[in-house]
């Protein structure tokens, strides 16, 4: 039996037959075939699978990562598996901002309507978000958060497939997969009744706890995508001095740095089990208190 998963796809994302791995927040518990964890660090045992599908992910992995990540869908992939990779384009978005072509950054105008178009394009490659967040040198001051922290464009990612072991790396069209059921565009499910994933503004889905709703297909049916698929066809071992030497400055590996980092991590588990004692207690107005803006 084939064994498929859905790196990045979210908790609210349902195909039968499919796993989905994800390190956003969740409150809850888990469902059948739901894995939280990182995409460069998924615990999942060596060619676990047959299929990998990540879309709109790989641009939120910090470039430090990126090549873990790439290598860790090689461990987990199994020889012949299929990866199928969909990240916003940057050669499309480039060309657009070259043109002036204010519709083709619809989706992410709302971030950037005081600085035009150029702000559109900016925001492809870098943009505010959860996913990582930002501290000064002295980790004295917490700046934000980001969502895209890197744009891809075909080369990119074909040189990175082609160095951690898979071969007939081929771009795609929306929708144009050798697997014949990753052809069914990505759709919103709510009681029974299908959207397709643009159909729908968020702000107007209401929906109750009692309302069957989640997502449902692949591919999003936008013209702003770079989709690339490939093939395994070699186990590559990760290590990080196989990396590319652009990928490894910046990095800080000072006695005093790592010490700052293993006792933050420390008081950050500290804090979270604290936070989620008072939570089940109900009094986390407390942390609110301390913390004004």
């Amino acid at each position: 039996m084939e064994k498929k998963i859905n790196i990045g796809g979210g908790y609210d994302w349902k195909v039968n037959g499919w796993c989905t791995l994800d390190n956003a927040p969740f409150k809850g518990k888990l469902k059948q075939n739901q894995f939280f964890g990182k995409c460069w660090d998924s615990k999942f045992d060596d060619k676990s699978f047959n299929i990998i599908f990540t879309s709109h992910t790989l641009e939120h992995v910090p470039h430090f990562r990126l090549e873990k990540t790439i290598s860790e869908f090689n461990r987990i992939l199994k020889k012949e598996g299929i990866l199928r990779i969909v990240v916003p384009s940057l050669r499309k978005a480039a060309i657009a901002y070259v043109k002036n072509n204010k519709t083709f950054f619809k989706n992410s105008k709302h971030y950037s309507d005081d600085l035009g178009i150029g702000a559109s394009f900016v925001r492809l490659i870098v943009s505010p978000g959860s996913q990582s967040i930002l501290f000064s040198r002295e980790m004295d001051e917490y700046f934000g958060g980001y969502a895209h922290l890197i744009a891809f464009d075909f080369k990119m990612l074909k040189t990175f497939l082609e160095k951690w072991g898979f071969s007939e790396i081929r771009e795609c069209s929306p929708g144009k997969s050798s697997v014949k059921e990753m052809r069914e565009f990505q759709h919103i499910m709510i009681n029974g009744k299908k959207y397709l994933t643009g159909q729908l503004k968020f702000n107007d889905i209401k929906i109750s706890s009692n309302d069957d709703f989640f997502f449902y297909g692949f591919d999003k049916k936008r013209n702003d995508q770079l989709i690339v698929e490939a093939k395994k066809k070699k186990d590559i071992q990760y290590s990080v001095e196989k990396e590319f030497n652009f990928y490894s400055k910046g990095r800080d590996y000072s006695i005093i740095f790592m010490t700052k980092i293993f006792i933050f991590k420390i008081i950050s588990k500290f804090v979270e089990q604290i936070y989620i004692i008072l939570k089940s207690l109900k009094i986390t107005r407390l942390f609110k208190l301390f913390f004004k803006r």
